[in-house]
């Protein structure tokens, strides 16, 4: 069962960035506010997720072993350390197989590598099933590796495949049996890297239904969690330049949509949707359409109708929600930036690629509250939970906040 202060996903709740916490730390350093920091076996992207008194995470050894930790919240002791497979596929050098964050309904954990293996295990680390979907499905062909991260909701676990080889298709399996609910195809008419997409979906609640969305292949679109039926559709989000793949998730709030056509070297967009379409929507769909502010790895975050986002180069922006118009742009990092900002207690937590971290209100006026700085190299984005912060750097694994 999962509780209130629990982060059980990529981004918490629903994906979407946000912890209801208010009792959070708003400044930390290697000396302050630390609660304790613990060495890894391995290395990975995956972000931790927060479920009762334990963390968990996925992380992947030198010897190509596939591992899923459970680590005690209050002291960062391991609990267990499971190998549940074995292997090595091509990926970029920034990542490997432990990108995918898992996932957990407080009863039991699924996690997924980039080698197509697919786990539910029990709390205790027993393996309750397994299979491998690059062996179901052949291999997947994108220029980076695999990146996105299984979804759950209402007993079902969501896994999205999109690429430049055959059989790109979203699709829903039991999450208790890992039996095969649905599969639909998602192949659509992008080429080249615009196939490629490492965005995470969002469970998406609006309007008395609940659709999971999906952005990628220069597409976003929503699917009936319980048939798999496509609702709507919004296509031509195609990119004036040849790196067309989808890395940032799309993010909603207040019954609009928030979606990245990939924001390389600063040169894609962001477009907004208002949410409650049918079938195949029109261009002048978009609420809005934003060419300046654009990222490629970090996902953005709604707050109190503003848009928060960072590029990968450290600009960080605040956008009207329902408007699209720009209330500030500041350069908050030179550090290069892949990790996506969180929010808690009224504030935006951004993070560079170095650990370093710029607390600001969340508010259409720049005001930077707090600057964190551990310099130690990540990509993985933190998890908020109980009043601490878990963030994995390569030098370990911390949890900042009181001891």
């Amino acid at each position: 069962m999962l509780h209130g202060a629990d982060w059980p996903c990529w981004r918490g709740k629903d994906g979407l960035g946000i912890s209801p916490e208010k009792d959070v730390p708003l400044e930390w350093s290697r000396d302050k506010n630390m609660a304790w920091l613990r060495p890894l076996p391995g290395k990975g992207a995956s972000s931790p997720v927060v479920v009762g008194d334990r963390v968990y995470l996925t992380s992947q050894t030198e010897d190509h072993g596939l591992h899923v930790l459970a680590m005690d919240r209050a002291s960062g002791a391991i609990a267990w350390d499971i190998e549940v497979g074995r292997g090595r596929l091509p990926s970029h050098n920034l990542h490997n197989m432990a990108t995918p964050t898992p996932v957990s309904d407080g009863k039991h954990l699924w996690v997924l590598f980039g080698t197509g293996d697919l786990a539910c295990l029990a709390m205790d680390g027993s393996v309750v099933w397994r299979r491998n979907l690059v062996k179901e499905f052949g291999p997947v062909k994108t220029n980076h590796g695999y990146g996105p991260s299984p979804v759950l909701e209402d007993g079902r676990l969501f896994v999205v495949r999109m690429h430049q080889g055959p059989d790109s298709h979203v699709m829903a399996i039991d999450a208790a049996t890992g039996k095969d609910l649905w599969k639909k195809d998602r192949s659509f008419a992008a080429k080249d890297e615009g196939k490629d997409s490492y965005s995470t979906p969002i469970v998406h609640r609006w309007g008395g239904r609940t659709e999971l969305v999906v952005a990628g292949a220069e597409a976003l679109d929503g699917y009936d969690m319980a048939t798999g039926e496509r609702t709507w559709k919004l296509g031509g989000l195609g990119v004036p330049h040849p790196y067309g793949r989808t890395i940032a998730g799309p993010v909603a709030s207040e019954g609009v949509l928030v979606a990245v056509a990939s924001g390389f070297q600063n040169r894609g967009y962001t477009i907004a949707v208002k949410a409650g379409g049918k079938g195949e929507l029109p261009p002048e769909s978009r609420l809005w359409t934003s060419t300046r502010f654009s990222t490629d790895c970090p996902t953005p975050l709604i707050v109190d109708g503003m848009v928060f986002s960072v590029r990968d180069d450290g600009m960080a922006s605040c956008l009207d929600l329902k408007t699209g118009e720009a209330r500030w742009q500041e350069r908050l990092f030179t550090d290069n930036v892949k990790v996506s900002p969180v929010a808690a207690a009224g504030r935006v937590y951004f993070m560079s690629g170095q650990g370093n971290t710029v607390v600001v209100k969340a508010s259409s006026k720049l005001e930077i509250l707090a600057t964190n700085p551990l310099n130690e190299y990540t990509v993985s984005t933190p998890a908020i939970s109980g009043g601490r912060f878990y963030i994995r750097t390569e030098a370990g694994f911390r949890s900042l906040g009181p001891r």
